[in-house]
């Protein structure tokens, strides 16, 4: 139910929900561009990489929206304006196969093409892999440099997620969701998108009905414990340039000073202890960066997100790459993050 509460009379009114076709709002003129100007209208976060996807061999059929979710999974988003017909799931499903071998440039390449098409302004891969690892979750990117020509270099999932948006589901579509759910643990999300009217405006709801909140919290742990399981293998930064000697204990790093933000309280000086750290050598722990400031331990993205709120307020939750913004003296200034891919050891050190 939604609301709405006179603040002068306190009085409360309850506003009805409306069809979509009275209020001659249309699915794709105006659902779809709402949904690709503002992902969250489909009820989470989300960075929309292309609309009306029509690049499937030998197939004249379109995806309503492609999208990323902060943990760097691949969304097929299928949009209803009103009820979803009994075949909604079996298209997404198809498109989810369609989209299963798409890789990360692919994904890119493609988020580029459709948003400079869109904004009418040629979109460099340097700007799109700037995008992609700004959105993406720490977890993904931490590790993971930009390839050589500028894209976000991150795997994707061969398992793309399903996002259903509807006006409503009826159990042609809500029984098979969950049993996919529950025997094959496919990751399928139903959202209702409601509408209500109020003076001369049109309010949407977003809300998940499936899986329940219950449900979701329970499945979410699960996936992220086959996620652990299946990254456990993967080496790390840190480890990495440890291991090939291009990192060693008590080596300093320098902020980047291409990397100080426009209109920052202070200057970049090479020798100034603001812009230096100590690396520590410990593995075993998160905070293995002393900052020469204060003495105090970070890991090298808590220690850049301190140092971006301090200067320009940067919310310290945003999400960043720290091993892109530290450079190393001994070789050349490159950041940590492309001496991760380079093929450099030890043996290259200069003496910086």
């Amino acid at each position: 139910m939604i609301f709405s509460v006179n603040q002068e009379d306190a009085k409360l009114e309850r506003l009805p929900e409306e069809e979509f076709t009275k209020l001659d709002i249309l699915e794709r003129e105006d659902l779809q561009e709402w949904a690709i100007e503002e992902p969250q209208v489909l009820g989470e976060e989300l960075l929309v990489i292309t609309s009306e996807y029509a690049k499937f061999a030998d197939l004249r059929e379109r995806l309503d929206i492609m999208a990323i979710d902060p943990d760097g999974k691949l969304v097929v988003a299928e949009l209803k304006r009103d009820k979803a017909d009994r075949t909604t799931d079996l298209q997404a499903i198809k498109y989810a196969s369609y989209c299963a071998t798409l890789t990360a440039e692919e994904v890119q390449k493609d988020y580029r093409e459709f948003w400079s098409d869109r904004k009418d302004d040629d979109l460099t891969p340097e700007e799109v892999g700037e995008t992609f690892a700004e959105f993406l979750n720490q977890s993904v990117i931490d590790d993971v440099p930009y390839m050589d020509d500028g894209w976000a270099n991150f795997e994707l999932d061969d398992t793309p997620r399903i996002l259903l948006v509807a006006g409503s589901f009826g159990p042609e579509i809500t029984s098979p969701v969950m049993w996919l759910i529950e025997e094959y643990d496919m990751d399928i999300t139903c959202t209702r998108i409601q509408a209500y009217k109020h003076r001369n405006r049109v309010i949407l709801n977003s809300q998940q009905v499936i899986p329940i909140p219950e449900a979701e919290e329970y499945l979410t742990k699960r996936r992220a414990k086959q996620e652990k399981q299946k990254q456990s293998s993967v080496t790390f930064t840190l480890p990495a340039l440890l291991d090939r000697g291009v990192l060693e204990p008590d080596d300093i790093v320098i902020f980047d000073e291409s990397k100080v933000p426009e209109g920052a309280d202070r200057e970049w000086d090479l020798d100034d202890d603001y812009w230096r750290a100590r690396v520590t050598g410990e593995t075993g722990q998160q905070n293995n960066l002393e900052w020469l400031h204060n003495g105090e331990l970070y890991s090298f993205t808590g220690l850049t997100r301190e140092i971006l709120y301090q200067q320009v307020g940067r919310d310290k939750n945003d999400p960043l790459n720290g091993y892109a913004y530290w450079t190393h003296p001994s070789f050349d200034h490159r950041t940590l993050l492309s001496l991760r891919e380079a093929d450099v050891t030890g043996e290259d050190r200069t003496n910086g």
